[in-house]
C-alpha cells in the first residue's frame, strides 16, 4: 500500500531554501543584481543577504562585478548539465520564448512532483490581461491540465500509485479523487495529443499543454499555453497546433 510522502517544514534549512531562492531570483531577473535589491526582492534582511552572497562567492557560485553587483558563475549553469539536455542546451527556453512571443501568452514548463504538479520556469504574458503564475507554483496533479497531461505519460500502474497517494495525503473533508474518472481523462487526452483545461483550478484561467518528447530517463515535461479561460478555449485548436509546431521545430519529426 503506498505511504503519503511526509511534508517536511523548510525552517530548518532556511540557508538552503534561501540559496534557491536567490537562484530562481536571478534565473527570474537574467541579469546582475546588488545586495540592496536581491534583499528587497527576497524580503530578508540586508545583513543576512550580504552573509549569504559573500559565502556562495567564496564557494564560486556568484561573482562580484565592479559596479557591486552580483550575477552566478557559470559553476551554476554547470550543476545540472547531466540531468536532462533538453533544458541544458537551451531548446526548452528558445521553445518558450517563441510561444510567448508569438501568442503574448504566459508561457508554462511543468514536471510532476509526487501528487503535485511544480512550474519549473515560467515566460510571463506580454498582454494587459494576463495570468501571474510564478515559478515554483504547484498545482494537484489530478485536478489540473497540466497534471493529467503529465499523468497521460505515465503507465496505468504508476497513475494509480499516484492517484491512491493523492487520496491518501487528501484533508478528511475532501471528497476522494476518483481514479475510473482520472483514467478516462487520461485515455483521452492520449487520443487528442494534447490537454486543455479552463477554470478547473483558477477561476477564469486556463491552459493548453502537451507533452515535450522524452529521451533516455529524462523526467516527462509538460509545456503550456496559459491565459483566460475563454480564450483559451476558443483557441484550443489554434494553440494545440503552435505547441506541435514548436515541439517539431525545436526537436524534430520525431518529437
Amino acid at each position: 500500500m503506498p505511504r503519503p510522502r511526509r511534508s517536511f517544514d523548510t525552517g530548518g534549512v532556511k540557508s538552503a531554501t534561501r540559496v534557491l531562492a536567490l537562484f530562481e531570483l536571478f534565473d527570474r531577473l537574467e541579469r546582475p543584481a546588488s545586495v540592496t535589491e536581491i534583499a528587497r526582492e527576497m524580503g530578508i534582511p540586508q545583513s543576512s543577504t550580504s552573509m549569504l552572497v559573500n559565502g556562495l562567492i567564496d564557494l564560486g557560485y556568484l561573482t562580484a562585478l565592479p559596479d557591486r553587483r552580483v550575477q552566478p558563475t557559470a559553476r551554476v549553469s554547470m550543476l545540472g548539465r547531466w540531468i536532462d539536455g533538453r533544458v541544458t542546451d537551451g531548446r526548452v527556453t528558445r521553445l518558450m520564448r517563441e510561444l510567448g512571443e508569438e501568442t503574448g501568452e504566459t508561457i508554462l514548463l511543468g514536471i510532476a512532483s509526487d501528487i503535485h504538479v511544480v512550474y519549473i520556469a515560467v515566460i510571463p504574458a506580454t498582454r494587459a490581461m494576463r495570468l501571474h503564475i510564478p515559478a515554483g507554483t504547484r498545482r494537484p496533479i489530478a485536478g489540473s491540465g497540466m497534471g493529467l497531461m503529465l499523468l497521460s505519460a505515465m503507465d496505468d500502474a504508476e497513475i494509480a500509485r499516484r492517484i491512491a497517494r493523492v487520496n491518501l495525503a487528501r484533508e478528511p473533508e475532501t471528497a476522494p479523487v476518483d481514479l475510473d474518472a482520472v483514467m478516462a481523462e487520461v485515455r483521452a487526452i492520449r487520443a487528442l495529443g494534447h490537454a486543455v483545461s479552463a477554470s478547473r483550478i483558477v477561476p477564469g484561467a486556463g491552459i493548453v499543454c502537451t507533452l515535450l518528447p522524452t529521451a533516455d530517463q529524462s523526467q516527462p515535461m509538460a509545456v503550456g499555453i496559459g491565459g483566460q479561460a475563454f480564450e483559451v478555449v476558443e483557441k484550443e485548436k489554434v494553440f494545440a497546433a503552435l505547441l506541435r509546431g514548436k515541439i517539431e521545430r525545436h526537436f524534430g519529426a520525431g518529437g
